[in-house]
């Protein structure tokens, strides 16, 4: 497993946790999808921290909206930048739920 997508076993009550880094792009979004699946295998919700995420395109945004669709998703974001933008854009902030950190 690679060391930009790592994935954090729920505990107790909590949700398995999505750990991104850097860019999610074309050349990388196989792993992410990996890593999110393996997330959402038998769980009713993950959560993807997106807060150390540089970029991301519309690749990564189709493997959240994927994940999205079986399951109860829930994203960090940084306050400012592009991929709070890219929220609004692509409506993933509306599938959904989303805390901002700063």
């Amino acid at each position: 497993m690679s060391d930009q997508f790592r994935l954090h076993a729920a505990k107790a009550e909590q949700s398995p946790v999505v750990v991104a880094t850097g860019e999610i792009d074309l050349a990388n979004v196989d792993a992410f999808q990996a890593v999110l699946d393996r997330a959402a295998a038998d769980n009713a919700m993950i959560t993807v921290d997106l807060s150390r995420v540089s970029y991301c395109d519309s690749a990564a945004v189709r493997a959240l909206f994927s994940v999205a669709a079986d399951t109860k998703l829930a994203l960090i974001v940084p306050a400012h930048g592009p991929i709070t933008t890219l929220l609004g854009i692509s409506g993933l902030d509306r599938v959904a739920t989303v805390t901002v950190t700063d």
